[in-house]
């Protein structure tokens, strides 16, 4: 059976090449990530959701009103006309520790942002295990390991849902880097991950893990496009 992890290691793979073949300043590897985010919707929510987005059919991002200042978004779904739901996905494929705290601290403000105007957020965080850390002249420095305080302050937003800056949905995932081939293998399992706990492990397994985040964030969309369709019923009735 085609699981949804295998669905995404492939598309993990897909689009690490294309990072290194064109470059971490090219959309390219983004645009493969995005455009499978896009199929998976597609395969879930009905019909009548629009599913739009940076891909490799289409070279553009979409623009949404968040509550405080307009924002071009990853991948979003609309119905009716309704701007209903927003995923964004951030693919580090170097100098992680470097600006970990900054991705945490952007992903906040664009979160709220959104969801303080009514649109359902999920956020995917990927990783290799390891990362490699280049220096300016794009020479292999050092590699860095996934840690258990990279996952507990992902794990601990998530279970702080309820509130506007944190993501409705969240996912955290790491494949498994070969530096010789530069080549990504697998989705880790615990042996690739020495730096994190057994706790730490679980939650990437289960509440930070990728079907999860997909089951929730289309049913928190559903959920949405019901009352927020029912709330525009009673205001034309007005």
């Amino acid at each position: 059976m085609d699981s949804i992890e295998n669905r995404f290691l492939r598309a993990m793979k897909r689009a690490y090449e294309m990072y290194l073949l064109h470059g971490p300043r090219s959309n390219e590897k983004i645009k493969v990530l995005h455009g499978w985010i896009q199929d998976e919707l597609r395969n879930i929510l009905a019909s009548d959701y629009q599913i739009l987005g940076l891909s490799r059919m289409s070279r553009s991002e979409e623009a949404v009103k968040g509550m405080y200042y307009p924002k071009n978004v990853d991948v979003i779904v609309k119905r009716s006309g309704l701007e209903i739901g927003v995923i964004s996905l951030k693919f580090v494929n170097s100098n992680f520790k470097q600006n970990a705290n900054n991705y945490f601290e952007q992903q906040m403000g664009e979160t709220a942002n959104l969801r303080r105007n009514d649109i359902v957020f999920g956020h995917i965080m990927c990783l290799t295990e390891p990362v490699p850390y280049y220096g300016r002249d794009g020479s292999l420095k050092k590699t860095e390991s996934v840690r258990d305080a990279d996952v507990r302050k992902y794990l601990a937003l998530s279970k702080d849902h309820l509130y506007p800056h944190a993501p409705d949905v969240q996912a955290f995932c790491v494949a498994a880097l070969d530096l010789e081939t530069r080549e990504i293998s697998r989705l880790c399992a615990k042996e690739d991950l020495r730096g994190l706990s057994d706790e730490s492990f679980q939650a990437l397994q289960t509440q930070l893990n990728i079907g999860r985040f997909f089951r929730v964030f289309t049913s928190a969309v559903n959920l949405n496009y019901q009352k927020r369709g029912m709330r525009d019923e009673r205001e034309a009735r007005c």
